[in-house]
C-alpha cells in the first residue's frame, strides 16, 4: 500500500502544492495528473459533480501515480465520505465546520473502528493508493487518509481550538471568500483587510498550538508562493477553470493586436 506523502510532508512541516479541478471532467484530471503538482482536489462542492464522476476523476489521478487525490465533499454528509474514501481518494476535504461536534463526526466518518465509524466495503478504495489487497487497506487507511476541515466562517472561528483540538484532524483549510463573506467583507481569494488577516494569523496559530497543518484556497501560483512564505502548507497554486480562462483570453487578446 502506497504511503500518504502528502500527509508525511505537511506531518513534516513543509508546504504542499496543489490544484483545483473544478471542470467536471476525466479529462482535466488526466492532464493535471501528470505535470507534478503533489495534490488534486475534485470540487464536488461547487462543480457539477456526481458521484460516479467522482469516482472516475480520482481513479484516473491516482492510476498516474503522481499527485495524490483529494475530494472536498459538498457538505457534511457521510454518503459523501463514503463516496469519495471508497472510490480510493486520499483525503477529504468537509466545508463550512463550524462546531467540535461536527470535527469529531468527520473524523469518525474517515476512520475505521475502533477510531471511527467508516463501514468496510468499496471494492476500489484500495486501488487508490496501488493495491488489491483490502486487508492491507483498511488496516492502512485511518492512518493515511488526510482529514482536512474547511474554517469559513464567524462561528467556526468562535470554536476554532474547540475545532482543531479533536484527534485525527490534520489540516485547517481557510476558504478565503466565504470568511470573508462571514467578516463583513467583500468575498476574496486573497485580500489584506486587518480583519482577514488577523483571522488567518488567529487560525495559524491555533493549528500550530494543535499539531495541524494550517492551509489555504490561492487564486494563482504567486498567491500561493505568498502564502507558503506566511506559513501555509496545503495550499493550491492553480485551478484548472481558471487557467482555461486566463489562457483563452490572454490569446484572444493577443490575437486582436
Amino acid at each position: 500500500m502506497r504511503m500518504n506523502f502528502v500527509k508525511a510532508k505537511l506531518k513534516r512541516g513543509e508546504p504542499t502544492l496543489g490544484a483545483w479541478l473544478g471542470l467536471p471532467d476525466t479529462t482535466s484530471a488526466r492532464l493535471m495528473a501528470r505535470l507534478g503538482f503533489d495534490w488534486l482536489l475534485v470540487d464536488a462542492e461547487h462543480s457539477a459533480q456526481h458521484p460516479s464522476l467522482v469516482a472516475a476523476m480520482v481513479a484516473t489521478i491516482a492510476d498516474a501515480g503522481t499527485s495524490a487525490p483529494l475530494v472536498r465533499l459538498p457538505g457534511n454528509n457521510q454518503e459523501w465520505f463514503k463516496w469519495a474514501l471508497d472510490a480510493g481518494a486520499w483525503g477529504v476535504i468537509v466545508p463550512m465546520v463550524n462546531t467540535r461536534e461536527e470535527a469529531q463526526q468527520a473524523v469518525r466518518w474517515c476512520k475505521y473502528p475502533p477510531e471511527g465509524t467508516r463501514s468496510i466495503g468499496g471494492a476500489f478504495a484500495p486501488y487508490g493508493f496501488g493495491t488489491t489487497d483490502r486487508m492491507s487497506y483498511t488496516q492502512g487507511a485511518n492512518t493515511e487518509i488526510l482529514v482536512v476541515l474547511q474554517i469559513e466562517s464567524a462561528q467556526g472561528m468562535a470554536n476554532l481550538d474547540d475545532i482543531l483540538s479533536v484527534p485525527g484532524v490534520d489540516v485547517a483549510f481557510v476558504g478565503p471568500n466565504d470568511l470573508h463573506a462571514q467578516l463583513g467583507l467583500p468575498p476574496s481569494s486573497e485580500g489584506a483587510e486587518p480583519e482577514f488577516v488577523a483571522a488567518l494569523e488567529r487560525i495559524k496559530t491555533s493549528a500550530r498550538r494543535h499539531g495541524v497543518a494550517p492551509g489555504i484556497f490561492c487564486s494563482d501560483g504567486e498567491a500561493a508562493a505568498q502564502r507558503i512564505r506566511e506559513g501555509f502548507q496545503l495550499v493550491n497554486a492553480a485551478a484548472d477553470i481558471s487557467c482555461l480562462m486566463e489562457a483563452a483570453t490572454r490569446n484572444l487578446r493577443i490575437a486582436h493586436l
